[in-house]
């Protein structure tokens, strides 16, 4: 075997060459160091490939793949592969109990099986299999299983023997741990983007807006750059609502939250404000370049066919919009004011049109002006 740093400070030296794991000793540096690997590797595709390349290679597996369980579709796929190409099998789904993949995630129970010709004669082997010589093991944290890593193939050409499923049963235990914490990440993500999204129109909630609008302040201030703000608000919007119904209205307000979200760029901060009213946060954006994106979103809406819902004829859902730009010491609060009173002077321009609001400088002219 490869000497190994038992410390994992030598990363590209702790896999040891294929099935060479055969004593206690060689077993338990072997899964520390695997342990080690993984901890530090948070790309789920890399730890994928590296759970199936470190097992399947501890025991001389030539084609092996690792299965993860979707909650979601209620069944396995296989995520990762050694010996032939994952686009083969990308599509496949596999049912708790359904074939030997199925069968050892739902018993969480590992399968060897020497000779599958003698031991399994319904099943036929498949072509791209050497040897009729496989295992199986399940990937189980505590009531759990979360997945199935199977190998075939010993690079000898010898059935697998008790002391490889050992050895991957060994390994198995710490691919489990690498899972369960993917899984707990992927879970936070979602809890914490399900926090800041609104669960309607899919844009993020006003919590986030704002917290966002302070943390963007403070950068436009740091950095002196410019921020511009837009308030949308649907025009006769309850005209919409009582003629089609609350599921109606919602329909629209979905079609109007996908334009926005597509007319803006990658980093723009799009947000349901309250009812049928958003916000757009634009970084670095002045007061011209803020005002040519509204026009545009607000002609989108006007063209745009809402075959989502039956209109009644002669409506069509349109919108009003106030831009308002930080240029100055303005607070957030100043910021939505403006763009609030700009909101307010293209309503009462008509309606389904832009308005710019006064520049800081500007506002605090009028006010004083108005004292």
């Amino acid at each position: 075997m490869t000497a190994v740093d038992p410390s994992g400070d030598r990363p590209d030296a702790l896999s040891p060459p294929s099935g060479s794991w055969r004593s206690a000793d060689e077993l338990v540096v072997g899964v520390y160091a695997f342990s080690r690997r993984l901890a530090g590797t948070l790309e789920p595709l890399r730890v994928h490939q590296e759970i199936v390349d470190t097992i399947a290679g501890a025991i001389g597996g030539q084609q092996a793949a690792l299965a993860t369980y979707d909650e979601q579709d209620q069944a396995l796929s296989i995520v990762a592969t050694r010996g032939y190409p994952s686009v083969l099998v990308e599509d496949v789904r596999i049912a708790p109990g359904a074939g030997v993949i199925g069968h050892v995630f739902a018993e969480r129970q590992p399968l060897l099986v020497i000779d599958a010709s003698r031991e399994r004669p319904s099943r036929p082997r498949r072509l791209r299999y050497r040897t009729p010589s496989f295992i199986a093991v399940p990937l189980v944290a505590g009531a759990r299983s979360l997945g199935v890593v199977s190998v075939a193939d010993r690079e000898d050409g010898q059935p697998f023997d008790r002391r490889d499923l050992t050895t991957a049963r060994a390994l198995a235990a710490a691919a489990t741990l690498a899972l369960a914490r993917e899984r707990l990440a992927t879970r936070a993500h979602a809890l914490v983007r399900a926090a800041a999204i609104d669960p309607l129109t899919a844009l993020f909630n006003r919590r986030y807006f704002e917290t966002r609008l302070e943390e963007e302040i403070q950068r436009a201030r740091r950095y002196g750059l410019e921020l511009a703000l837009l308030m949308i608000d649907a025009d006769n919007f309850k005209i919409y609502n009582d003629l089609l119904g609350h599921p109606g209205g919602d329909r629209i307000l979905r079609a109007m939250s996908d334009l926005l979200r597509r007319s803006v760029r990658a980093f723009d901060v799009c947000a349901r404000f309250g009812g049928e009213e958003f916000a757009i946060l634009m970084p670095g954006s002045n007061t011209e370049a803020a005002t040519h994106t509204a026009e545009r979103i607000r002609q989108r809406i006007a063209e745009h066919r809402f075959d989502a819902v039956r209109l009644p004829k002669g409506l069509h859902p349109t919108i009003s919009i106030g831009v308002a730009v930080l240029n100055g010491a303005g607070t957030a609060q100043d910021l939505i004011a403006r763009s609030d009173r700009a909101l307010y002077a293209a309503k009462a321009a008509g309606k389904n049109c832009v308005r710019v609001g006064a520049s800081d400088g500007q506002q605090n002219h009028r006010d004083q002006a108005e004292i």
